[in-house]
C-alpha cells in the first residue's frame, strides 16, 4: 500500500483582491485550487466519509436520547428521574442475572463485563464499578429496545462520490466487455490489503461477470517485476493469467516464478523476457502510475465504479449493494 503525504488547505474568505482560485505562486507560476483538488480527491472524500460516520453515530445516540425522553414524558417524569427509577426497578437485587444477560448481548457490553471480572472483588472500587457498569448496560438495553421498535426516518446522507475518470489509462478488462457498468480496481501486487481484497473481488467477479465490465490498473509505488511481467503478457493475450497467478502466489514474485509462469502458459520465454525488460514496457507502467497520482489516487486498493470513487471498503455486502444500484439505473 502506498500513502503520499498531502497538505490539506482550508480557504478563508478575506478582503483581498487576490483571485480565490489561486492557492500558491512558485517563481511566478500559479497553482490553482482545481489542481490541488484533483491531487487530493480521494483523501478529501475519505475525510468526508469519516465525518459522515461520526455524524451518523452521533445522530443514532441523539435519537435514542429522544426516545427515552418520550418515554419519560409519557409517564410525567423528567429524563433523569425516569432513568433512575427504571434502573432501580430493573436491578433490584438482580446484579448477577443482569451480568449474565448483558454479558452476552454484544461487544458494546462485553467489554464492561471483562473489566468487572477484574475489579468486582468486594472492594469499594469494585462495587462502584459494578453498579456503574450494570446501570450503563441497563440503559443501553432500554435505548436499543426503543430504537429497534421506533419509526425512524433519517435525512442525513453520505457525501456524493467524486468523479474519478481513469478509463483512458492502461486499464485491463474482463467480464462482460460490453456492459454499461464498470468496476475498476487500482491495485498493487505487493500490497497485503490488495492480496486480501482479491478474495472478495473473486467472489464479486464470479457473481457479476456476465453483467459488469471488471477492470484492473496497476498502482505500485514504482514499476515492479510483478507489474512489468503482467504488462509484458498483454502482447501475448495472457495478462489475466499472469494477474491471477501472481495474486495466488504466496511467496516472493521473483524472476524464476515469472519465467516459470511464462513457460507454463506456452510463451517463448526469451522473447517474453525481452518484452518484459523493454523500455517501452517500463515507460507504459510508469506513465500509468504517475497519471493515477495526478488524478488524486493515493492508496491501494482503490475502487472506481462507473467513474465514481468508492470509499475504501473490502466489504462484499457494501460493494455488491453499490453494484446493484448501478445495474438498476
Amino acid at each position: 500500500m502506498k500513502y503520499l503525504v498531502f497538505l490539506y488547505f482550508f480557504f478563508l474568505y478575506s478582503c483581498s483582491n487576490r483571485d480565490k482560485s489561486i492557492v500558491a505562486e512558485v517563481n511566478g507560476y500559479e497553482i490553482s485550487a482545481s489542481e490541488l483538488s484533483r491531487l487530493t480527491t480521494q483523501e478529501t472524500f475519505d475525510l468526508l466519509n469519516t465525518a459522515y460516520e461520526i455524524k451518523l453515530k452521533a445522530l443514532d445516540d441523539l435519537i435514542k436520547h429522544k426516545l427515552i425522553e418520550q418515554e419519560a414524558a409519557a409517564v410525567g417524569k423528567t429524563f433523569n428521574v425516569f432513568l433512575d427509577d427504571y434502573v432501580k426497578e430493573m436491578i433490584n437485587g438482580k446484579e448477577d442475572s443482569l451480568l449474565m444477560m448483558f454479558g452476552s448481548v454484544d461487544e458494546r457490553v462485553l467489554h464492561s463485563r471483562e473489566r468487572l471480572s477484574k475489579v468486582s472483588s468486594g472492594s469499594i472500587e469494585g462495587n462502584i464499578s459494578l453498579r456503574n457498569d450494570i446501570r450503563a448496560a441497563v440503559i443501553q438495553h432500554l435505548a436499543d429496545s426503543l430504537y429497534n421498535k421506533a419509526d425512524i426516518k433519517r435525512y442525513l446522507y453520505p457525501p456524493k462520490q467524486p468523479q474519478c475518470v481513469i478509463s483512458d489509462l492502461n486499464v485491463r478488462y474482463r467480464g462482460n466487455l460490453n456492459a454499461a457498468t464498470t468496476f475498476i480496481v487500482a491495485s498493487d501486487f505487493d500490497c497485503k490489503r490488495c492480496v486480501d481484497f482479491e478474495k472478495t473481488l473473486k467472489q464479486i467477479y464470479s457473481e457479476y461477470k456476465d453483467k459488469v465490465r471488471f477492470g484492473f490498473i496497476n498502482f505500485a509505488d514504482e514499476p515492479t517485476l510483478a507489474s512489468l511481467s503482467c504488462e509484458a503478457a498483454v502482447k501475448y493475450n495472457k495478462f489475466w493469467e499472469f494477474h491471477d497467478a501472481i495474486f495466488e502466489h504466496e511467496a516472493l514474485v521473483d524472476s524464476a516464478f515469472v519465467f516459470d509462469t511464462a513457460s507454463r502458459l506456452g510463451l517463448d520465454v526469451e522473447e517474453y523476457k525481452q518484452e518484459l525488460l523493454s523500455a517501452v514496457n517500463y515507460d507504459r507502467v510508469n506513465h500509468t502510475i504517475n497519471k493515477l497520482m495526478e488524478r488524486g489516487l493515493f492508496a491501494t486498493p482503490t475502487i472506481i465504479i462507473n467513474d465514481r470513487l468508492i470509499y475504501i471498503t473490502n466489504s462484499y455486502e457494501e460493494l455488491t449493494r453499490l453494484l446493484k444500484q448501478e445495474l438498476e439505473l
